[in-house]
């Protein structure tokens, strides 16, 4: 617990102190949905971000003959509100997200030899729609967000590997790791974190609408959002000090050079993720301080490649023959190396444990693209990495007997204590449009509070 030390008001300049109904931190996609949202709802509202652009885990990188590689988030749901929510932006082109190419090589990255693909296309189908049934009993999940009963199934803590066993569906693991590989070690993962990254909602969208993406890349979303939202953004700043009580919050921010300004508001909006490294200077109550304290996570990084010596047009998936079922890589490891449209450009994702580092990363990358040449798989080539991006803290857990003693429930509890109120992805599944549907939830939460 951080000692409360008034905000003096004095230090600030008039000019230097803003007032509004609501302050946002972090620009991200609850964050920038939020600030919409309020500005339509005629509440005033002022958004923290770190960074000198908006969009959090969406980067895009555009390169020659309009051509573009997103290679942070891909699409949202075709649904409702992510439709009206691209509308109320002015992205009116959008597209389905669907492989920018048929072809994939199914490599070792160990060896960067060629191994035979895990599945077939038809027995992913069908293992899917068995573990979609699977789930069914666990719908209370559907939305995202971490509603668990008391007492909590035993199954959901237990690995996942372990229910793929059980039923039978091990041809569903590479659809599954596509959506879920950010947990790591996907079959030593507890079912609850995979169901949470790929259960039935996100199982019905595939099966259904589909997803969409701007036909302009991701970043579209956000380039229009910051003209709507404009000096509503306060860019490359971070909290330093925050005075948060019943009647309202204070909230000083410094920009990278240096210059201070005091936010006063009526409601705080924390979209970042809560963990203790990344709430310095900030009031803690005892219960936010013990719940935060307990977080893990991993370390989540993306890329965009060049000179790889990979055919343009063919995407590589890491395989791993020695670990079954499924052949799934193990922590630390590149997911695949993505063709998502731009000739001659690769994604990575690499995932790995939160003691790594960027440059950690980086050599895994280099190292496992030389090493499909030296194996003669492709030609060698001389990997360039154009464009990184580190979307560290993600995937967050606690321990199973925190579960089972009510960690979520306590967590959902802190919401409106001291005008404070949470949304992003410690709180609800990481993908864009279930976390916007939270986040109207938590806006209407904190306007009639």
């Amino acid at each position: 617990m951080s000692p409360v030390v008034a905000i003096n008001e004095q230090e600030f300049a008039a000019d230097n102190i803003i007032i509004r109904d609501v302050c946002i931190l972090g620009g991200g996609s609850t964050g920038t949905y939020a600030a919409i949202s309020l500005k339509d709802k005629a509440k005033s509202a002022v958004v923290v971000e770190r960074n000198g652009i908006l969009g959090g885990h969406t980067e895009t990188l555009y390169v020659d003959n309009n051509q573009f590689v997103d290679y942070g988030v891909e699409g949202v749901f075709n649904d409702e509100l992510s439709r009206n929510y691209f509308k109320r932006l002015g992205v009116v082109d959008h597209k389905p997200l669907i492989p920018a190419t048929p072809v994939t090589d199914y490599i070792d990255f160990k060896t960067g030899k060629k191994v035979p693909p895990p599945s077939d296309v038809l027995s992913a189908v069908a293992a899917t729609a068995i573990y979609r049934a699977a789930i069914e009993k666990y719908s209370y999940l559907k939305d995202g967000l971490y509603m668990l009963p008391d007492p909590v199934p035993e199954e959901l803590l237990r690995p996942f590997g372990e229910f793929v066993d059980k039923h039978g569906i091990q041809g569903a693991l590479q659809l599954t790791n596509g959506f879920a590989h950010g947990v790591g070690d996907l079959l030593g993962a507890p079912l609850l974190q995979v169901i949470q990254l790929f259960g039935i909602t996100h199982i019905d969208t595939l099966l259904g609408g589909g997803y969409i993406t701007p036909k302009n890349g991701m970043f579209e979303l956000y380039s229009k959002a910051s003209k709507i939202l404009s000096s509503d953004i306060i860019y490359q700043s971070t909290v330093t000090e925050t005075e948060r009580s019943e009647s309202g919050v204070k909230v000083v921010v410094q920009s990278a050079n240096g210059a201070r300004k005091l936010i006063k508001a009526k409601n705080l909006l924390i979209t970042f993720v809560p963990i203790m490294e990344s709430l310095k200077g900030f009031d803690l109550s005892t219960n936010e301080a013990t719940l935060f304290k307990k977080w893990d996570w991993v370390n989540y990084y993306v890329a965009v490649l060049k000179s790889t010596g990979v055919p343009n047009a063919v995407t590589v998936m890491n395989t791993d023959p020695d670990n079954t079922p499924g052949n799934l890589p193990l922590p630390p490891f590149q997911w695949s190396l993505q063709y998502l449209g731009a000739d001659g450009y690769l994604a990575s994702k690499v995932v790995a444990n939160r003691t790594s580092t960027q440059e950690q990363a980086k050599k895994l990358i280099v190292s496992d693209i030389r090493r499909m040449g030296t194996a003669g798989t492709y030609p060698g080539g001389d990997p360039e990495i154009v464009a990184f991006g580190d979307h560290t803290p993600t995937t967050l857990s606690v321990s199973n007997a925190d579960i089972r003693d009510g960690f979520y429930k306590k967590l959902y509890a802190l919401q409106g204590s001291k005008n404070t109120f949470y949304t992003g992805l410690a709180f609800c599944s990481d993908y864009s449009s279930m976390l916007w549907a939270y986040t109207e939830t938590v806006v209407e939460q904190m306007i009639s509070s």
